[in-house]
């Protein structure tokens, strides 16, 4: 297995006994069948799990996710507020609608049928179709929505409020469109993931919290702000631009996260 890692400054590095880097300003990462798909500034390297460059294609502006199913890859674009469903061997465009302002984070759920977006300073969750990109629910949530993720039958966000000073929100979303509060604190958020015992881990600045549904925090892992976090079995993995740094978060309770990779500017990451 190698790691994969986005790293905007030093490129895309490929890291199995010794780091590679395969093409530069790397943005964000999926994986799609059997190829590894990086957007950078030049738009899409398609790579096969040896590395192999094994196709390019030209991307929105500013796309700042990646995520993908069996022949369908879905690009989010920060820049053009829009999120478009594309052919993932030749990036032809499929389809793309309009989404939020600036939006921020976008993951698909676990049975593969929805697209959740967090809308940045629209101040809203969306959930669309990734048949057909159909909006299917609108979630208003206050300040600037930052992160959202799948949580059991629940949504939940992370939500940038100023206040005075700025203020983090964590909140759950019931199927019923009902929100509830998590957690509150102060300073910038991250990313956010649920894990597979459900709990959240929650980027915010200086550190990682690990909390349970109801927001009490269960461990606290140092760092700067974490930008991506991504879950595996047993293990979580943080990429963080700020101290530069990926991180690999054990999920027992009790242990200290470890530094993997040290570079200058990570913003996404994966193991394949």
């Amino acid at each position: 297995m190698a790691l994969w890692i986005a790293d905007s400054e030093r490129g895309l590095m490929h890291i199995r006994s010794q780091a590679q880097p395969l093409c530069p300003q790397a943005q964000c990462l999926t994986v799609c069948g059997d190829c590894i798909i990086c957007a950078a500034q030049e738009g899409a390297h398609v790579f096969s799990p040896g590395a192999q460059l094994i196709g390019q294609y030209p991307l929105p502006p500013g796309v700042c996710r990646l995520c993908a199913l069996p022949g369908a890859l879905y690009a989010l674009s920060s820049e053009a507020d829009s999120v478009s469903l594309l052919c993932p061997q030749t990036g032809r465009l499929r389809l793309c609608t309009q989404c939020g302002c600036y939006p921020r984070d976008m993951h698909i759920s676990p049975c593969g049928r929805y697209l959740l977006i967090a809308g940045g300073a629209a101040g809203e969750a969306m959930v669309m179709s990734s048949n057909d990109l159909t909006l299917l629910a609108r979630c208003a949530l206050p300040g600037i929505v930052c992160a959202a993720a799948f949580a059991g039958r629940d949504l939940c966000a992370l939500c940038a409020v100023e206040d005075g000073d700025m203020t983090t929100l964590a909140l759950r979303i019931s199927p019923r469109g009902v929100t509830s509060e998590i957690l509150s604190r102060r300073g910038l958020p991250g990313s956010l993931r649920a894990l597979p015992d459900g709990s959240l881990l929650c980027g915010l600045l200086g550190e990682t919290l690990r909390i349970k549904a109801d927001g009490r925090i269960m461990q606290r892992y140092p760092g700067g702000l974490a930008q991506s976090i991504r879950a595996y079995a047993g293990f979580a993995l943080v990429a963080d631009p700020v101290d530069g740094s990926v991180q690999r978060i054990p999920c027992g309770i009790g242990k200290s996260a470890e530094k993997i990779y040290l570079g200058a500017s990570p913003s996404d990451m994966l193991i394949i």
